[in-house]
C-alpha cells in the first residue's frame, strides 16, 4: 500500500465518522427535545413565569432640552 493510498484512506473514513456522528447527534438532540415536558401555561395569558414586567408610573420624555 502506497502513502497516497494510505491517506486518502485515512481522510476517507474521518469523513464518513464526521457525517455518521453528525447525524447521530442530531438525532439525540431530537429526541431530547421530544422528551422534555411541554410549558403549559395559565388562564392569565402567555405571562413569563421568571420576569416581572415593571411600568413606570408616568411616560418619561426622551428629550435633551426639556
Amino acid at each position: 500500500m502506497s502513502f497516497d493510498t494510505l491517506l486518502s484512506t485515512i481522510i476517507l473514513v474521518s469523513f464518513l465518522v464526521t457525517i455518521i456522528m453528525a447525524v447521530g447527534s442530531y438525532a439525540a438532540y431530537k429526541l431530547r427535545e421530544n422528551r422534555r415536558p411541554q410549558r403549559e401555561l395559565d388562564d392569565s395569558g402567555a405571562e413569563s413565569v421568571f420576569f416581572e414586567r415593571i411600568l413606570a408610573d408616568e411616560p418619561v420624555s426622551a428629550g435633551i432640552n426639556d
